[in-house]
């Protein structure tokens, strides 16, 4: 099945300094800061929200894949952990990146397949995943204020 080019969109509204509303198709989700740092904890904070969307790319491109190499995976699940570097989002430093220094995924498969078999899986996952891409790739973001 071919695909063509797809344009995602999503809208946001700021609640305070550190929740918005985000309406992505017909869903609302509020993004937040934890409580510690001066957020409501009333939802994932921006960074976090970017492991969510690694895991479920991860599910859908594995699942997949192995459905077209004909690999039977019985249960899958995930344990994702990124390591944030604030330097440069605080202004400590102007060399450092912003976002993740590193991101961990440990994907758990039960399958019938041979460990090889599910290694080779795992390799072009990564070459297919397109948030995987983006963290190792990153799309240019262009930025536009417009008056309301």
């Amino acid at each position: 099945m071919r695909v063509e080019e797809w344009t995602f969109y999503i809208t946001g509204k700021s609640l305070s300094d550190t929740k918005l509303l985000a309406k992505v198709r017909n869903f609302e989700m509020i993004v937040d800061e934890p409580a510690e740092i001066g957020g409501t904890d009333e939802g994932p904070n921006p960074v976090e929200y970017i492991l969510v969307a690694l895991a479920g790319c991860l599910n859908v491109t594995i699942k997949g894949i192995a459905s077209e190499k004909g690999i039977n995976i019985r249960s899958l699940e995930f344990a994702l952990e990124g390591r944030l570097n604030p330097e440069k989002f605080q202004g400590i430093s102007k060399k450092e990146r912003a976002g993740y220094k590193e991101i961990k995924a440990t994907v758990y498969i039960e399958s019938d397949t041979t460990k090889e078999k599910l290694e080779e899986l795992l390799k072009e996952v990564e070459e297919r995943c397109p948030v995987t891409d983006n963290l190792k790739n990153p799309t240019p973001v262009k930025i536009e204020i417009k008056p309301k």
